[in-house]
C-alpha cells in the first residue's frame, strides 16, 4: 500500500505541472480558442470577431469592441468591453456546448431586440430611431424621448414607421432568417448588462432603454431569476425609469411562465396617446403572473396632479388589471375641486382606445371658477371616449347642483348636459330653478372660442312660457 502511495504523491505535483502548463497554453491562445469556438457555435448566426481578448489560466475572458454581423453583413450587436466565464474542461477537450460559458458580463452595449408573438427573442439590426438618439441615450442627455415617440411625429411620418415595421415583420416570415436560435439548447449562464442601451419591438410596440442594468441567473432546464433597472425609456411609452425583478420558470408547458413585480416610474400620458397636453407623470406597480405571451397583471396606479381641459385633479390613486394587451382601472379616487371622485376606464395599448367613466360629488363652482361669482356644489358624470388622439377624444356628461349664488342671484339648482369634442364644447339641456322660475336653453356651444346660444325660455311655476330670448 505504501508503494502507490508513494507514486501517487510523486505523480501528483507533474500532474498538476502539466495541467497548469495546459491552461497557461490556453490563456496565450485565448483569441484561436475564441475563434473555433465561434466557428463551431450553431446558436448565433453570422460572424463575431473581436478587436482584442484575452484570458487567465482559471477560464476568465475579456474582450474590447465585439462585432457581430449577421449572414448579410449588417452590424446585429457592438459591445465596446465585457468578458465571460468559461467551464475549463470543455475547453481543454475542445467540446464546446451552450453551457460552456458559465458566466457573461457586458458594458456599455446597444442590443436591438425582437420579441414574436410567443415571445421568442432574437437580436436584430438597430432600427434609424436608435442610432439618432442612442449617443444622446449614454450621455443622459434630455429629450431623446421625444425624437423617437410617436407624440412628436406627423400622420405621415407614423404611417412609414408601421409600414417599415410591417416590412421588417413581413421579410422575417417569408425567408424564416433567425439570428438568434436557441431551440433545443441548453443554456445555463449568469449574466450581467451594466449601463446598456436597449430598444425592443413587440408587436405594434416600439420601446428604448437606456441606462440599463441586468442581472440574471438563467437556466433554460429550470427557471431564470432576473433583477432589472433602467433610467429613462422612450418610443410607445415614455418615461423616467423601470425596476423589473421575478422569475420566469422554463418547466412548465407549453410555454413558460412569469412571476415579475414591475414599477413604471414618472409615465408621460400623452405618449399613451392621452392626449397632446397631458404630461402629469404616472407611476404604475403591478404584479404579473402566468404564460409570458398572455401574462395576467393587477396593481396600483398613482398620480399627484392630472389635469384634463376643464378639470383638475389631484392625488389619483386606483387599481389597475393587465389582460390581453388591456389595462383595466376600477377604484380610482381624486380629489377635484375641494370635492371627490371616483373612476373607473380601460386602455388598449395596441390601438391605444380608451375609456374613462367618473362620478364626482361636492365639487365646489368657487374653486373650479374663481372669477366667475358662482357658489354651489355640483355632482358630475363624466365619461371620456378617445380613439387614440386628441381629435378623436371625446368628453362628455351631465351635472347637477345643489342650492346657490350667482353673484346676487339665488337659486334652487343647476343641472345641463355636456360634450367636448376637440376644441368644441356644447352644453345641452341646461336648466336654472329659481324656485318660482326656471330658465332652460337646449344648447350652448363654444367652437373655436365663438359662443352660439339657442333660445334661452323663461317659465314659471305651473311650466308657462314667460318669455323667449334670442342671443343675436
Amino acid at each position: 500500500m505504501k508503494k502507490p502511495v508513494k507514486y501517487f504523491l510523486i505523480a501528483l505535483p507533474v500532474l498538476a505541472l502539466i495541467l497548469l502548463i495546459a491552461l497557461e497554453v490556453m490563456s496565450r491562445g485565448a483569441a484561436e480558442i475564441f475563434n473555433r469556438a465561434m466557428q463551431e457555435q450553431q446558436m448565433l448566426k453570422g460572424t463575431i470577431t473581436t478587436e482584442k481578448i484575452s484570458a487567465n489560466i482559471w477560464g476568465e475572458v475579456s474582450f474590447k469592441n465585439l462585432l457581430w454581423k449577421d449572414e448579410r453583413g449588417g452590424t446585429i450587436l457592438e459591445i465596446p468591453e465585457g468578458g465571460f466565464q468559461v467551464r475549463l474542461y470543455d475547453v481543454l477537450t475542445k467540446n464546446f456546448k451552450t453551457t460552456t460559458v458559465q458566466e457573461l458580463h457586458l458594458r456599455g452595449a446597444s442590443i436591438s431586440l425582437n420579441l414574436d408573438e410567443n415571445m421568442k427573442v432574437d437580436f436584430i439590426r438597430q432600427s434609424p430611431d436608435f442610432k439618432e438618439v442612442n449617443a444622446e441615450m449614454k450621455t443622459n442627455s434630455d429629450g431623446w424621448e421625444e425624437k423617437v415617440s410617436s407624440v412628436s411625429k406627423t400622420e405621415e411620418e407614423l404611417k412609414e414607421i408601421g409600414e417599415r415595421r410591417r416590412r421588417m415583420q413581413r421579410s422575417k416570415i417569408e425567408t424564416g432568417w433567425q439570428n438568434f436560435n436557441l431551440e433545443g439548447r441548453k443554456v445555463k449562464l449568469n449574466l450581467a448588462l451594466e449601463d446598456c442601451s436597449f430598444e425592443i419591438f413587440y408587436r405594434e410596440r416600439h420601446y428604448l432603454l437606456r441606462g440599463v442594468d441586468f442581472l440574471a441567473n438563467v437556466d433554460t432546464s429550470d427557471e431564470m431569476t432576473l433583477d432589472v433597472k433602467t433610467g429613462g425609456f422612450g418610443g410607445t411609452m415614455i418615461g423616467r425609469g423601470m425596476n423589473m425583478r421575478g422569475k420566469i420558470d422554463f418547466k412548465t408547458q407549453p410555454v413558460p411562465e412569469c412571476d415579475l413585480q414591475i414599477v413604471l416610474r414618472e409615465v408621460d400620458p400623452s405618449s399613451l396617446g392621452m392626449g397632446l397636453n397631458i404630461h402629469d407623470k404616472m407611476t404604475l406597480r403591478a404584479h404579473f403572473t402566468g404564460a409570458v405571451t398572455q401574462p395576467l397583471g393587477r396593481g396600483l396606479v398613482k398620480l399627484d396632479e392630472l389635469h384634463i381641459p376643464g378639470i383638475d385633479f389631484q392625488n389619483v390613486s386606483g387599481k389597475i388589471r393587465y389582460e390581453d394587451a388591456t389595462l383595466n382601472f376600477v377604484d380610482v379616487t381624486a380629489d377635484v375641486y375641494d370635492g371627490s371622485l371616483d373612476a373607473c376606464g380601460d386602455y388598449n395599448i395596441d390601438t391605444r382606445y380608451y375609456n374613462i367613466y367618473g362620478h364626482g360629488k361636492d365639487l365646489k363652482a368657487y374653486t373650479a371658477l374663481p372669477k366667475s361669482h358662482l357658489h354651489c356644489n355640483v355632482d358630475l358624470e363624466l365619461a371620456i371616449n378617445s380613439k387614440g388622439s386628441p381629435k378623436n377624444t371625446t368628453t362628455s356628461g351631465s351635472f347637477v347642483s345643489g342650492k346657490g349664488r350667482y353673484s346676487v342671484l339665488f337659486f334652487e339648482k343647476l343641472s345641463g348636459k355636456f360634450k367636448n369634442e376637440y376644441q368644441n364644447l356644447s352644453f345641452y339641456d341646461v336648466e336654472i330653478d329659481m324656485g318660482g322660475y326656471k330658465i332652460s336653453t337646449d344648447a350652448l356651444s363654444i367652437v373655436d372660442k365663438k359662443l352660439t346660444l339657442a333660445p334661452i325660455r323663461i317659465t314659471n311655476a305651473q311650466g308657462e312660457l314667460v318669455r323667449t330670448y334670442i342671443h343675436d
